[in-house]
């Protein structure tokens, strides 16, 4: 009789709570709490850096949970970090990031945070160590300094020095030079961070391939790989001639997120009112996702476009769509919305950076477009052609089955392949 090799202890470090559902980040991980902790037994250490504490593990990734506990994050944000709010929008408030010397994002006291991290499961000992974001790896410093010590991995997710460049471009094109400034510092921040924290880790994942190499470049010494984000269920497939058609376009993600903020204003403003010359029947566009920023709320008032806030479920809009949009111009990682759409049935219309990271060709799973009058072209082509609808639909749903599912994620993980 074979005996089963006994499951490893493996500490999960996560500046959100995991989740099924939500923003990108609590998906992604929700993917990896549950991958993971099918082949260990993991325990689960939440900071919530985003702010929203006191949430509850959702009852689907309880069964891979051992155990888990919150930290008390307000307890533990640096006095300084606590002076930047108090600034208006200004010089000062730049002088202010400036001086604060690293990522806002790790606006937590660092030897507090490593010190309620590392006596948080005081009678455990890890195999290893899983820290999801760059900006978190101070909490697991402690543990970087046992010997033996765990095997350490972590999760950058995003390349985020080269995604604060981007905001700034963002920022510049919009006027906003302050803003473009702090973003500036901020990537430099996260330069020196990476320099000071990544050589603590024995492996270093990433969400994209893309952002892996300019990583690896910047850190020719680090192991890099990637762990790609990956859409949890599948849902029912829309049907592929889109005879419903009731939302022409749509496009879904997180409405405060700067690259989708800026993805949403692009397309109502230089996108849409092409799409309307060209097929005015055509020319509706609903942009659904959580915490819409003012300047997306306002864009309800425009011709053809429906904001949705805060929908309770996005698989129906994608049941009702007819080609869903990605005009992402900025950020870094890759589009969950793309993936679920793929998963989905709907096709879709992407900018080259919205489809970066994934292994999505143009005119076989998707349709690319990087000017507004080649994306309205693209949008119109995808919505009438159901030759190419028929050829897109089903190569994108076997490319995200093949590579972008849980399963497959599930199977990256298994004993002996970390």
């Amino acid at each position: 009789m074979t005996e089963t090799a006994p499951r490893g202890k493996l500490l999960f470090i996560s500046p959100v709570m995991p989740d099924i559902g939500g923003n990108g980040l609590a998906m992604r991980a929700g993917n990896l709490v549950e991958s993971l902790g099918s082949h260990s037994d993991l325990h689960l250490l939440v900071l919530a850096v985003g702010g929203v504490e006191g949430r509850q593990l959702c009852p689907e990734l309880a069964p891979f949970v051992t155990a888990w506990t919150e930290l008390p994050y307000r307890e533990m944000i640096d006095p300084e970090y606590g002076m930047l709010g108090l600034l208006q929008p200004g010089l000062d408030q730049f002088a202010a990031v400036e001086r604060f010397g690293r990522p806002v994002a790790a606006a937590y006291k660092p030897e507090a945070a490593a010190d309620a991290a590392f006596q948080a499961f005081p009678d455990t000992s890890f195999a290893a160590v899983f820290v999801l974001r760059l900006y978190m790896s101070a909490v697991a410093s402690r543990f970087c300094d046992l010997t033996p010590r765990p095997h350490m991995l972590l999760d950058a997710d995003d390349d985020d020095v080269t995604a604060s460049c981007r905001f700034a471009n963002v920022r510049r094109a919009a006027g906003d030079h302050l803003g473009a400034s702090i973003e500036l510092a901020t990537a430099r921040h996260y330069a020196a961070w990476e320099q000071a924290w990544l050589p603590k880790f024995d492996l270093v994942f990433t969400a994209s391939p893309a952002d892996s190499a300019r990583m690896s470049k910047r850190m020719p010494d680090m192991f890099f790989d990637t762990i790609p984000n990956v859409v949890r269920t599948t849902p029912n497939v829309a049907p592929s001639s889109g005879a419903q058609g009731q939302i022409p376009f749509l496009m879904i993600g997180n409405l405060g997120y700067l690259p989708n903020v800026e993805g949403a204003h692009y397309f109502c403003t230089e996108v849409l009112p092409r799409l309307r010359a060209l097929a005015p029947d055509l020319a509706r566009v609903t942009i659904a996702g959580s915490s819409p920023a003012p300047t997306v709320v306002a864009l309800n008032g425009l011709a053809g476009v429906t904001v949705l806030a805060s929908p309770a479920e996005v698989f129906p809009l994608y049941h009702e769509a007819r080609v869903a949009v990605a005009p992402i111009r900025a950020g870094g990682g890759t589009r969950i919305k793309i993936l679920e759409a793929f998963a989905s049935g709907v096709p879709v219309v992407s900018t080259a950076l919205g489809a970066e990271g994934l292994s999505a060709e143009d005119g076989v799973h998707l349709l690319i477009a990087d000017t507004p009058d080649a994306f309205a072209a693209a949008c119109v082509r995808l919505a009438r052609d159901e030759g190419l609808r028929a050829r897109i639909i089903p190569a994108a749903r076997q490319l995200q089955e093949d590579q972008y599912s849980l399963n497959m994620l599930k199977q990256r993980f298994a004993p002996d392949t970390l």
